[in-house]
């Protein structure tokens, strides 16, 4: 295990979610998360897969084959909010536990935080920093602000509050 503070691990997460949202070429929210898992960056193409599922079991969860491929399974009944954001926090876990996360040494510096790290991630790429500040500068406030960004209303508010505790 690699000790960090949470402050650290935050910066880290950030970072990494913004290199997707990069990836991406998003303009304005909502973050295609879903695009994302269809188009991954080559590197992830083993790594991020989808399949719809009809259980109660999870709202979502990443799991690696045999053959190394990964695929986020994810309930087929959830709002589209809720799914963009199980969908993001799964992708930790396909980053996680990819050759290239393994081989940076992310099993260490994550898997002992994995849930809130995962719900921190999650967050960070479906509404990242330079769009919620874009958001905030033209207005835009709490009440409207999971709306505009696709978050579920639990998701929308630790979001904002995230935003809320960066360094200004």
């Amino acid at each position: 295990m690699i000790l960090t503070s949470r402050e650290e691990r935050q910066w880290f997460l950030r970072n990494l979610a913004f290199g997707l949202y990069e990836y991406l070429g998003v303009a304005a929210p909502p973050v295609p998360v879903e695009e994302l898992l269809k188009h991954p960056p080559e590197v992830l193409s083993e790594d991020l897969g989808v399949v719809d599922m009809y259980s109660n079991l999870w709202d979502a969860t990443f799991a690696r084959l045999p053959n190394q491929s990964g695929s986020i399974f994810v309930r087929i009944d959830l709002e589209s909010d809720e799914r963009r954001y199980v969908l993001a926090r799964e992708i930790l876990s396909a980053l996680i536990t990819s050759n290239q996360g393994r081989s940076l040494g992310l099993p260490e510096l994550l898997l002992s935080d994995l849930r809130e790290s995962a719900e921190y991630f999650a967050r960070q790429l479906i509404a990242p920093e330079i769009l919620v500040a874009a958001y905030r500068k033209r207005g835009g406030g709490q009440r409207e602000f999971g709306q505009a960004f696709g978050l579920p209303a639990h998701a929308a508010m630790a979001r904002w509050d995230d935003q809320a505790q960066l360094p200004n």
